[in-house]
Order: structure tokens, then C-alpha cells, then sequence
């Protein structure tokens, strides 16, 4: 008990010592957040504090940021120990920690460079956007833990759809989006179809209650042929989504595919009709 008590003293004491340092750092307001330059990693040396004792203050006093090196003994368990938490720093940049789908940041770098292969090899590729329906009235009625329950179960059902070269992502509070490689509008619209049913059946318990819910989608596909933007592509999905709800909810709008407007080189002109079955596959 007395070396519960010890440690939980010197756990204290850094973290006061460490939230003071966070603190003037922020007040410095001498280095960008995110900047590469000028980094500085700071020694505090700790005697008699064992490398399992500062794994348990670690979690116990919210210091993930801050790694710690023995100065003796066999390091290679502590290397091993600090390879990991390095990759787990890496993968918690990219992902969102409710979820465990990617975040924003990772889904506009992973898109942007899909759009790229799409121009210069003309292969499809498919941006989906979904919205819960209805996601504040969950909220309020059942609490915000249960609304959580409701972002991890679609985000679930994200993982299951998709292929696992896709991306499934959580872009906002209660919006997701699916990047679908060599997707074309046909079998972006069967996949949203398979997702948007499943979700129509989930049954969610939480405190007693089953919550039940829709969500709603827009669809964008494009194939190469015409210049694209990042931001102008994810404007298409999310102005079929924006119509979706408009319209009624708990269903799919595909945006008009930004290629059918562009002429075709002489050598392979077709009439419109078979331009249209080109992209889309409709007769």
C-alpha cells in the first residue's frame, strides 16, 4: 500500500510539473503546432522510478505524449517499448479514436491521391458520403454515450461493406465517406445499397432501449477524363447528399458525373447514348 501511495505521489508530481510545461509551451506561442523546425525534447530524470511504473502513471495521468528511456540496464525490452508507442502515436494521427476508421486528414490525403491515378490512368474511382439521419433527436433522447454507440456500429458496417483496398473514414461529427478504388456509379450504387439496408436493420440496446436508424448518402464517381479537384469532387458527393436529405432521407442521390460533359478524342467518338452506357453501364 505504502508503494501504491509513493508512486501515486510521484505521479502527481510529474503531472503537475508536465501540465505546467504544456502550459508555458502554449504561452510561448514561438513554435507552430504542427512544425518540423526547431524541436526540442526535454530530460527529466526520475530516480528510482522503474520503466512498469511509469507505464501505470502514464495511463493513470494522462502523459502519453511524454516517452521515457531507462539509463541502465537491458534497453532492448525499453526500445521494443518505445517502437511501439511510436507506432501507435502514428496510427492515432490518422485515425479516429471512437471508431478506429481513418479521420479527416487521412481520407483527403488518401483521396486527393486517388484522384490523381484516376487522371492519368482514366481508372474509376468512387466517393460515397454518409450522414445519420436524425443523429442530434438520438442524442438528446438517449444521451451522448448512446450516440456514440450508434457512430460505432455504422462505422462497422463501413468495414464490412467495403472491399479491403477501399477506405472507410469518419470525415465529421456524424459523417462518414468510403473511397472506392476502380469503382465506377453501378457498383458504388450496389454497395450503398447493401450498406444503407444494413444499417436499416441494426438494433442498438443501450440503458434498456433499442435504438434503430437510417442514414443517407451521396454518391460521386468520376474517371479521369476531366480536371478534378479534391475539394470539388468531395462538393459533388456532398451535394447528393445534401439532396438525399432534401428529398426524404434514408436513401441515396448520385451526383451527374463531371466526364459525361467532356468531349472524347475524335478517334473514339460515340453517340450519347453510348457515351452514357460507357460511364455508367445504363442502356
Amino acid at each position: 500500500m505504502a508503494d501504491f501511495e509513493l508512486l501515486a505521489d510521484e505521479g502527481h508530481t510529474l503531472a503537475r510539473e508536465l501540465e505546467r510545461l504544456r502550459e508555458q509551451i502554449k504561452l510561448s506561442g514561438s513554435v507552430e503546432e504542427n512544425s518540423s523546425k526547431n524541436v526540442l525534447a526535454i530530460l527529466r530524470l526520475c530516480p528510482g522510478l522503474i520503466l512498469d511504473d511509469w507505464q501505470s502513471l502514464s495511463t493513470s495521468f494522462n502523459l502519453a505524449e511524454w516517452l521515457a528511456m531507462p539509463l541502465q540496464g537491458d534497453l532492448y525490452p525499453q526500445i521494443l517499448h518505445l517502437q511501439q508507442r511510436m507506432s501507435n502515436l502514428a496510427h492515432l494521427s490518422d485515425h479516429d479514436a471512437l471508431t478506429g476508421l481513418s479521420n479527416r486528414r487521412a481520407f483527403e490525403r488518401a483521396l486527393d491521391l486517388e484522384i490523381e491515378r484516376s487522371r492519368r490512368t482514366h481508372s474509376s474511382i468512387s466517393l460515397v458520403v454518409f450522414d445519420i439521419d436524425d443523429f442530434k433527436r438520438i442524442n438528446d433522447t438517449y444521451g451522448h454515450p448512446a450516440g456514440d454507440k450508434v457512430l460505432v456500429a455504422l462505422s462497422s458496417v463501413l468495414e464490412h461493406e467495403k472491399r479491403r483496398y477501399d477506405m472507410a473514414a469518419r470525415t465529421g461529427g456524424e459523417e462518414f465517406s468510403l473511397v472506392l478504388t476502380g469503382a465506377g456509379l453501378l457498383r458504388a450504387q450496389s454497395m450503398v445499397e447493401r450498406v444503407l439496408e444494413s444499417v436499416r436493420n441494426l438494433r442498438i440496446e443501450h440503458n434498456g432501449n433499442v435504438i434503430g436508424l437510417t442514414c443517407s448518402a451521396g454518391i460521386a464517381s468520376y474517371k479521369g477524363r476531366v480536371d478534378m479537384t479534391l475539394a470539388g469532387f468531395v462538393e459533388l458527393a456532398d451535394n447528393a447528399l445534401y439532396e438525399a436529405k432534401r428529398t426524404g432521407k434514408n436513401r441515396y442521390v448520385s451526383a451527374p458525373i463531371p466526364d459525361m460533359a467532356a468531349p472524347l478524342p475524335e478517334s473514339t467518338l460515340v453517340h450519347s447514348s453510348e457515351k452514357k452506357f460507357l460511364f455508367t453501364g445504363i442502356k
